[in-house]
């Protein structure tokens, strides 16, 4: 029985999300606090926790902080400071509660006459004290490290046992919001831990960290420029041009070729060039989303007629685009960070960087469902990314099939070669002047058919008819237009009966 088709690597295996994970976990182990942004859709798709997770792990002590709904949250220290009570409304009746004064030893449980009973109270907006999402966030880590709740930052500045400091891992995305500004357990959290730190005079290796992997709105307004000034203290991580054109074409081949071993599509080199590009037209659509890329891949059968009906459904499949416009803005902002400009259209997946330059999401030109309008704004955005494709696909293949007609020209020449390269090569290599064989073989497709049509060349009929085909192709391409299904199945078909000839 053959073995199934590998499925496509996960983002934390492609080279680009790599080298992002490699550079949290650098930092963590130098003694820093990480914080990582990341854009709105990888925390939809689960690609965030996946990206956390193995960062984490990259850690040699760490401790995972669980989400709210899945703690335990352990009770306040011996000592805390008292709470309202149950009859400031904050729980049922004290009447039903038993209270434990001291140390109980198993024996003789029951009602204390003169106690009263331990409250726990609402959030609140003002008041003093340690806001709440700072003692519940606080309270969680206590538990994990069997620490008291009340002094986390001083027990991981100074921990009981000994052990080295760990990195304690928090998915602000899961936090609660918990007061009017969303994050501020975390922002109450780091400020306590730094201050601890530095009190201490902590050197870099003994240091407790935070790794933080946030969206945008899950911190405080302006905190991460905040922490990007403290470098000494805190790096903070964007995922800004992250995935390159090698990370989408790696997950987009791995899903063509699970395909293709399903299917058993032949080798020709007409099959090649079908296959290459169908991948390079779904990098050049898709860029930097890999959800959209795979989608694409498996759902699109490579002809241009049915690519208008593929791309619909793959947006209309994927999470929405928010926060931004067609246009890219002039400023791509800093090689590591997206500007302030930005930033709302990064987070909402409107606009990332590619390749060093800004291109806007698919999704905020083209239309989304079966319904909507296209545009013809949007047919033109397409073409030219089509065309884009093409050229990196097919001029290679014409490269090749030149260098073939070349060799072949060579013993069907009328004339001597001295005299056509002469006549018929515009600007011949100067240090090919004493090879003119040699230098024959450097002759373009297009000078080729010249001395063809002259009679200083006699080509059989069907190495003619490529010939006149490459030209046709060149100039379609050299004009920055599309070459549709009907012109690449000829250019394909010519490729495989060449290749024959050949063997």
């Amino acid at each position: 029985m053959a073995d199934e088709p590998a499925g496509p690597p996960a983002l934390a295996d492609l080279p680009g999300a790599r080298g992002q994970v490699r550079g949290v976990t650098e930092t963590l182990r130098t003694g820093l606090h990480s914080v990582w942004l990341l854009p709105d859709r990888l925390v939809a798709t689960g690609q965030a926790d996946e990206l956390y997770l193995r960062a984490l792990s990259g850690t040699r002590r760490h401790i995972d902080v669980p989400p709210t709904g899945d703690a335990e949250l352990p009770p306040p220290a011996e000592g805390a400071a008292s709470h309202p009570s149950w009859d400031a409304g904050y729980g049922p009746d004290t009447d039903q509660l038993p209270y434990l004064d001291q140390y109980d030893d198993g024996f003789d449980l029951g009602w204390e006459g003169d106690g009263y009973a331990p409250a726990i109270p609402a959030p609140r907006s003002g008041g003093s004290g340690t806001p709440l999402p700072q003692r519940d966030l606080a309270a969680r880590i206590a538990k994990e490290l069997s620490a008291p709740a009340d002094d986390v930052a001083g027990w991981l500045t100074f921990p009981d046992d000994g052990t080295p400091p760990p990195v304690i891992g928090i998915r602000a995305w899961a936090e609660p919001d918990g007061g009017p500004v969303r994050g501020a357990g975390i922002e109450g959290l780091h400020r306590s831990l730094s201050a601890a730190v530095r009190a201490a005079g902590l050197p870099p290796g003994e240091r407790p960290r935070l790794f933080v992997v946030a969206r945008l709105r899950d911190l405080p307004e302006g905190l991460p420029d905040e922490l990007h000034q403290d470098s000494g203290a805190t790096a903070v991580h964007w995922w800004w041009d992250a995935l390159g054109r090698l990370d989408v074409s790696t997950a987009v081949a791995s899903c063509l070729a699970a395909a293709r071993t399903a299917g058993q599509d032949g080798d020709s080199s007409g099959e090649r060039v079908r296959r290459q590009l169908t991948a390079e037209t779904v990098v050049e659509i898709c860029g930097p989303d890999l959800e959209l890329a795979r989608g694409l891949a498996l759902g699109w059968d490579g002809q241009q007629r049915t690519l208008d009906a593929a791309l619909r459904r793959c947006l209309a499949a994927g999470p929405p685009v928010t926060g931004g416009t067609a246009e890219a803005p002039a400023r791509m902002g800093a090689r590591r960070r997206p500007g302030t400009d930005v930033r709302e259209a990064w987070s909402g997946g409107a606009i990332a960087a590619w390749e060093g330059r800004l291109r806007p999401h698919p999704g905020t030109w083209y239309p989304v469902g079966p319904a909507a309008e296209l545009t013809g704004d949007a047919r033109a955005r397409l073409a030219a990314l089509i065309a884009q494709a093409q050229q990196r696909v097919v001029l290679p293949w014409i490269e090749e099939a030149r260098q073939r007609l070349a060799v072949r020209s060579l013993s069907h020449l009328k004339r001597p070669v001295e005299s056509v390269v002469e006549d018929y090569i515009e600007r011949p290599a100067l240090h090919l002047r004493d090879r003119p064989e040699r230098a024959f073989l450097e002759i373009q497709v297009g000078e080729l058919l010249h001395a063809h049509r002259q009679g200083a060349v006699a080509l059989p009929g069907h190495e003619a008819q490529l010939l006149r085909l490459l030209v046709k192709v060149r100039n379609i391409l050299s004009h920055r237009s599309v070459l549709h299904d009907a012109t690449l199945k000829e250019f394909r078909d010519e490729l495989s009966r060449s290749d024959l000839r050949t063997s």
